[in-house]
């Protein structure tokens, strides 16, 4: 008897301590979970470092996309062409734009010995009407290269960003230009030019900038002393750039004109002007 009541205590001691035990595990697992509660300032820092390194190996990978550079016929195997078809000139380009992007170009007064090649690529590329000429009595006038619509004369008037204001150079040339044109009976168009960069791939706001240069220049050359008979004006927006490809905004404002082109076509008479008088006859005829 006093052996069955000894053997039931056992087990309701052992049930006892089961249970407790079973609550203080549920407490130790609840405190568990809340040390793990979002991610360590280790993991996070780990990816961010692996994004930086995948992006550096992109854009290494971009780098050395495309054609090798080729050599230069008849010269070493190892001598690249520089010109706009080898592959030197391709990643020269490349660099550039990555620099420009940065809004970190290229100084072409610097005299860094690393960046040489790219003051060179970009030299190259500015094209003939970069180079310079003889110095003439008018520096700040530039001619208009004629052609088969036009003639030899006219002159550049060149404007700030997003401005169709005359800056007192402008006036100078269009002060100049008009002392020229006085007297002439050619027609005189005023063609109104903006960069990419003032259109902003916007058609409409190059167009309206562009004719508002255009009208400038007009009426400075009417206080000057030129007939609007004589005067077209024209807004070509981005459509005629002077520096097709620009690698740096500075490149870029040289398409940011007028051009004052002095055309082959002459002033058509007056309608309503009144006709000349006969030629007086002879006395005795």
């Amino acid at each position: 008897m006093s052996d069955g009541h000894d053997k039931e205590h056992k087990d309701q001691g052992s049930h006892g301590g089961s249970h407790g035990g079973g609550h203080g595990g549920h407490g130790g697992g609840g405190h568990a979970e809340g040390e793990h509660e979002g991610a360590p300032e280790w993991l996070i820092s780990f990816a961010d470092m692996v994004m930086l390194i995948m992006a550096f190996f992109v854009i290494m990978l971009a780098m050395n996309m495309g054609p090798k550079a080729e050599p230069v016929q008849g010269g070493d195997k190892d001598e690249e062409q520089i010109g706009p078809g080898g592959g030197a000139s391709r990643k020269a380009s490349f660099v550039i734009a990555i620099r420009n992007g940065f809004k970190n170009p290229i100084d072409m007064k610097s005299s860094r010995p690393d960046e040489a090649w790219l003051r060179k690529h970009i030299r190259e590329n500015e094209g003939a009407g970069d180079r310079e000429g003889p110095p003439g009595d008018k520096p700040n006038q530039q001619s208009v290269k004629p052609s088969e619509y036009t003639m030899l004369g006219g002159a550049l008037v060149m404007f700030e960003d997003h401005s169709n204001l005359l800056t007192s150079t402008a006036r100078e040339t269009v002060q100049a230009s008009a002392e020229q044109l006085k007297d002439q009976r050619w027609i005189v168009e005023l063609r109104g030019h903006v960069s990419p960069w003032e259109a902003s791939r916007n058609a409409e706001v190059a167009m309206k900038l562009s004719h508002e240069r255009a009208m400038q220049v007009a009426r400075e050359l009417i206080r000057h002393g030129i007939s609007w008979s004589q005067l077209r004006v024209v807004a070509c927006g981005e459509s005629d750039r002077l520096v097709a490809r620009s690698p740096s905004h500075a490149d870029d404002r040289r398409n940011q004109r007028v051009e004052i082109v002095v055309t082959k076509d002459l002033v058509p008479p007056d309608p309503y002007a009144a006709p000349a008088p006969p030629p007086a006859t002879p006395d005795g005829g």
